[in-house]
């Protein structure tokens, strides 16, 4: 989702902090551990509750269905977003990933084996990335962008950012079919709802510097390979070195992973 195509929304300031900031909200925190132990994938967005499965079937008859208007939501967190439209500043870890010379592989292959590909990509990191606590915030085409905020991933939001970095690294290698970069960072971050439609659909999105520098160290990462920042990654131990990057005044700390 583009700043173009959806509206950012303010207000609630202090009920999306809760939310998303360290020790997040003590409502969801109880679901988020309760759900996880009913399979299966996907999972609403926000409470974490089942939609696949036996799960999903007992979820649904208790209210908790995929929401129609927005099937990333169950009926009743839709209900809240609409409800209480926001949101708040908040440190957290971002990551891009994204397939490489997918132009060029798209004008050389068939439309439908194109869209194989690409829903491959799409559920294999997926996996990865809720696997190690990561909350999906959009699909762009051949991209998947996440947050880690610590009232979801807890306080070592930067540690399961990085691992889930590696583990994308190593499943989309250079010589593997889907080659892909990455791009992790961690900071401030407004994470919010967004409108468009004239209030038809409501959905969350992340705005701000850091989102930025995430984007554009996904873009600059070779196949196979994610650029970590420092500010993401400086418990690894790693040497760092400036990288400049375009449309960011100031070069970044980043390292090989």
């Amino acid at each position: 989702m583009s700043d173009e195509t959806f509206d950012k929304q303010d207000g609630n300031s202090e009920l999306w902090g809760t939310i998303f900031g360290p020790g997040g909200h003590p409502a969801l925190t109880t679901m988020h551990r309760r759900y996880k132990f009913l399979p299966a994938k996907p999972r609403c967005r926000l409470c974490r509750v089942p939609f696949g499965s036996f799960g999903g079937w007992l979820m649904g008859r208790r209210g908790k269905a995929p929401c129609k208007r927005n099937p990333h939501f169950c009926s009743a967190c839709d209900q809240f977003i609409d409800a209480n439209p926001g949101g708040a500043e908040v440190d957290m870890s971002v990551l891009y990933v994204d397939i490489r010379n997918s132009v060029r592989t798209a004008a050389a292959s068939e439309t439908a084996a194109v869209a194989q590909r690409v829903n491959q990509f799409l559920s294999t990191a997926t996996s990865i990335i809720t696997d190690n606590d990561g909350f999906i915030m959009a699909f762009y085409g051949d991209c998947v962008v996440a947050v880690w905020p610590p009232g979801f991933a807890g306080p070592d939001h930067r540690q399961k950012a990085v691992r889930a970095a590696k583990a994308l690294s190593a499943a989309f290698g250079p010589d593997s079919a889907i080659p892909s970069g990455t791009g992790v960072h961690s900071g401030p971050v407004y994470i919010c709802t967004v409108e468009a439609g004239a209030g038809m659909f409501r959905d969350m999105s992340i705005f701000g510097h850091t989102v930025n520098v995430t984007a554009r160290l996904a873009s600059e990462a070779p196949a196979g390979q994610a650029l970590a920042s420092e500010a993401v990654a400086a418990h690894l131990g790693a040497e760092f070195s400036a990288q400049d990057l375009k449309g960011i005044d100031s070069p970044i700390m980043a390292t090989t992973i």
